[in-house]
């Protein structure tokens, strides 16, 4: 599913109830805890360890539910559908798709946030 930055900045501010610097606040918030919770799904990736990828993606979802692009969101799910799975062998193939899509919707959001101040 793919998202213009204008409908993403929408969702943002909506999640915000309209409020900009709220939307600030809560995007860097999210951007400073986001790296331990990638480092750990990449070591239960790296682990093959499927439970581990399934609390781990779990954990994300909500963050990354409000935050995340819709494409981030969709492979961040496909992981998890693969942890259910025991599909070990597609672990680090849809990861590396995953970090590319989170990468791009970090990035948005840190244009966000230097847009506002």
């Amino acid at each position: 599913m793919s998202e213009s930055s204008s409908q993403r900045e929408k969702r943002l501010l909506d999640m915000a109830g309209g409020d900009v610097k709220l939307a600030v606040e809560l995007a860097r918030i999210f951007l400073s805890h986001y790296d331990e919770m990638h480092r750990s799904l990449a070591d239960a990736v790296g682990r093959r360890d499927p439970l581990d990828v399934r609390r781990m993606v779990h954990s994300i979802e909500g963050s990354l539910g409000a935050m995340g692009s819709l494409e981030s969101i969709e492979r961040l799910s496909a992981i998890g559908q693969a942890g259910r799975d025991e599909r070990r062998d597609l672990l680090e193939e849809l990861f590396l798709l995953y970090e590319e899509a989170i990468n791009r919707s970090n990035d948005e959001i840190r244009l966000f946030i230097d847009a506002q101040e």
